[in-house]
This record gives C-alpha cells, sequence and structure tokens, in this order.
C-alpha cells in the first residue's frame, strides 16, 4: 500500500499541491481557538452607511463550493494551471495568516439583534457561532474571490467570454458579501485588492516558485 502512494507521488506532481487546503484550515482554526480577545477592532466610516442585507449571506457561504469545483477542474483538465492555482492559493491565504498571527484583528459590527427573521438571518446565525468575529484583515473571502478571477483569466482552457463575465460577477457579490452580512469591515475589503494583486504578480508572473527548478516536470 505504500509503495503504491509513493509511486503515485512520484508519478503524479499535483498531488502534493493538495497538502495546502489541510495545513491552511489547520493555521486559521489555530488562529480562530488562539485569537478571540486583545484585537485591534477594524471601522472605517464606510461601515456606518452600508446595510445589514442578509441576503448576501448566498453568494458568502457559496465562495469555497466554488474555489473547489475550480480546483478540480484544473485538476483534471489543466495540470499547470492547477499547481499554479494551488499556489497563489496557498501563499496568499498562508501569509495572511501570518498578518493575523502579528496583527491580531477583528470587527464588532455584527448586529446584536437580526431586524428580521428569515432563512436567510438563520443561516448567519449558524455561520456567526461557527467563525469569530477576528481575523479579518485583510478579508480571506476578498483574496480568495480575486485569486479565482485571476485563475481563470490566466487558464487557456478558459477562454469562454461569458464564463469570465460571470466569474467576475461571482466574484464581486462574494466580495461585498462580506461587509453586508458584517462578516467584515470595509477595509478588510479595500486591502485584500492590492494585496491579492501583489500575490498574483508574485506567482504568475515572477513564476515563483516554479522559476526555483531549473526544469520542472510536466503534468
Amino acid at each position: 500500500m505504500l509503495e503504491k502512494i509513493k509511486d503515485k507521488l512520484k508519478t503524479d506532481t499535483r498531488l502534493p499541491y493538495l497538502l495546502i487546503i489541510p495545513i491552511y484550515y489547520f493555521f486559521f482554526y489555530l488562529e480562530e481557538f488562539l485569537i478571540t480577545e486583545n484585537y485591534t477592532a477594524m471601522h472605517i466610516p464606510l461601515d456606518d452607511i452600508i446595510p445589514f442585507l442578509e441576503g448576501f449571506i448566498v453568494p458568502y457561504q457559496l465562495w469555497m463550493p466554488a474555489m473547489i469545483l475550480l480546483g478540480v477542474y484544473f485538476y483534471n483538465r489543466d495540470h499547470v494551471a492547477f499547481k499554479k492555482y494551488m499556489t497563489l492559493i496557498g501563499l496568499s491565504f498562508m501569509s495572511v495568516l501570518a498578518i493575523y498571527a502579528v496583527f491580531p484583528n477583528g470587527q464588532d459590527l455584527r448586529p446584536e439583534v437580526f431586524p428580521r427573521e428569515n432563512f436567510f438571518t438563520w443561516i448567519i446565525g449558524i455561520t456567526y457561532s461557527a467563525d469569530t468575529n477576528t481575523n479579518v484583515f485583510p478579508s480571506l473571502h476578498v483574496v480568495g474571490s480575486i485569486v479565482m478571477i485571476f485563475a481563470v483569466f490566466e487558464c487557456d482552457k478558459l477562454k469562454n467570454v461569458w464564463f469570465r463575465i460571470l466569474t467576475i460577477i461571482f466574484c464581486f457579490f462574494t466580495a461585498v458579501s462580506t461587509v453586508f452580512v458584517k462578516q467584515h469591515s470595509a477595509a478588510d475589503l479595500i486591502a485584500a485588492i492590492p494585496y491579492s494583486v501583489i500575490m498574483y504578480i508574485i506567482v504568475y508572473k515572477f513564476n515563483f516558485p516554479f522559476c526555483l527548478f531549473k526544469k520542472a516536470k510536466k503534468g
């Protein structure tokens, strides 16, 4: 059994990239457990005029399934795109977690009482209880949304104009959902945009970390 696993790892160079996900989740939930108080509350004047709109919990919750589905597509259809996509996720997400560690932050924008009770507020209530109000700057939801846009536009197999337009629309609503469901300050959203661009340039334009290997193996 172990020999088969070793052989698979040698022949399929995509598999090590899958480790990025459990490593990220381990450190994310570790910080969620450790950083619960004594944090800097993120707030800018724009937050005071953004209404609470519970319907935005739909794109907010569809964020991770969308990222996974895109990863599955790349894994099966474009090995190089998969590796760069996963590298961009790993570098972006892990570096954001490093920011949370050295700069503990959170937000105090969640409503104490929902203005309405419906299916969407029920989902938000579950989300609030499962996800703390800490570790928000910059927003991983926004970073992940922008990562998806960059990955789609860099993939030669996803040149369909309508698919790209729909990707932008979906990711836009996912990004703004973070402030309408009061999971993030607008500052978290704004900071995530240039941060994601920097990560994109490092991975796709500077070809990091692939440039460290003289001759990359195909597949």
